[in-house]
């Protein structure tokens, strides 16, 4: 459990908790959709300057991997570590995941390169017509939303793409299982 989880709430539910074992039943499936839901959220976290010259890969032992084009763009993002683990914080402690450091690596872009510019984020993947025709139990996710809502970290504009990204994650996991 995220360590900072009782600085947000003390009543504050994981999302793990509310969506649990109703749509995944592999440990893995439910972990790999916190971590893209996270990595979802690199634009908002790093900033249109480095938005294309890095790309979160990872999160192993509560570090968080980020592939960068080059060295210059590791060693400036270096330089913001602290803030982008502050901006990092809302979106890891709403899904209960640790992130206590971030790794930047550009040996690693050249062979990641494809799979960044596939465009098949999770849930981009599906169309905007294809995940309207999922529903989804948003009285599931009444308690994810209302600490969202009560969230000091994030801002309005902020909290509504949170809460439509979970929406949409949650639409395309149920596609991904039809």
């Amino acid at each position: 459990m995220c360590r900072f989880f009782n600085i947000m709430s003390d009543n504050f539910s994981n999302i793990s908790d509310i969506i649990g074992g109703n749509f995944f039943d592999s440990k893995k499936a439910q972990i790999a959709l916190k971590h893209s839901t996270i990595f979802s959220f690199w634009a908002q976290i790093v900033g249109k300057k480095f938005v294309n010259l890095s790309k979160p890969t990872s999160i192993r032992n509560f570090k968080l991997h980020v592939s960068c084009e080059n060295s210059f763009v590791v060693q400036e993002l270096m330089m913001y570590k602290k803030v982008l683990l502050k901006k990092l914080l809302p979106y890891s402690s709403a899904l209960g995941v640790e992130i206590s450091d971030i790794i930047f690596e550009y040996k690693n872009w050249n062979s990641n390169k494809e799979i960044f510019q596939a465009g098949d984020d999770f849930p981009d993947f599906y169309s905007n017509d294809e995940l309207s025709k999922v529903s989804v139990d948003l009285e599931a996710f009444e308690q994810v939303f209302k600490n969202i809502e009560n969230s000091s970290y994030l801002n309005d504009e902020q909290k509504e793409k949170f809460k439509n990204k979970i929406i949409k994650l949650q639409q395309a996991s149920k596609l991904r299982f039809l």
